[in-house]
């Protein structure tokens, strides 16, 4: 008896739109999903062409895929290209460039000031996360910040 094909596992990431603010989770999902499922999507071809389907038709993110699709789907043989490229490209697309200027800002002037360790951790965190500054950076200002 041949074994069963691999199923998919996790919980399909939603259809991106194209928002901005929205982009990083976007991206975060599709990418954990995809990761998660590598026994599914035996190749990066497969996982781009996959990944392609979760962009919400009719708005800017639906159009980009489209074109990426067409694009694609035109060569001969059909080149969706590389997890690496694919994941270059959505972030020069959706996530724009002063996203990590405002995160290293934030992380430089987010006091913890009157609020819970975790509540203030949280928002500071996923700055430092976004600012892409190296760890002795990231040490700096956190102890700067704290109380």
């Amino acid at each position: 008896m041949a074994a069963a094909p691999p199923q998919a596992i996790g919980t399909t990431p939603d259809a991106f739109d194209g928002n901005p603010a929205k982009a990083e989770p976007s991206w975060n999902a599709l990418e954990n999903y995809y990761t998660l499922n590598d026994a599914v999507y035996t190749n990066e071809g497969q996982k781009v062409a996959a990944t392609l389907t979760h962009f919400k038709m009719g708005t800017s993110a639906g159009d980009w895929a489209s074109d990426h699709l067409a694009t694609a789907l035109g060569a001969t043989p059909i080149i969706y290209g590389t997890w690496a490229d694919f994941k270059t490209k959505f972030r020069e697309q959706f996530i724009p460039p002063q996203t990590q200027v405002e995160s290293i800002q934030k992380i430089h002037n987010l006091p913890m000031g009157n609020r819970e360790f975790n509540e203030w951790y949280q928002d500071w965190s996923m700055h430092a996360r976004r600012a892409n500054v190296n760890k002795q950076t990231q040490m700096h200002v956190f102890r700067r910040n704290l109380n």
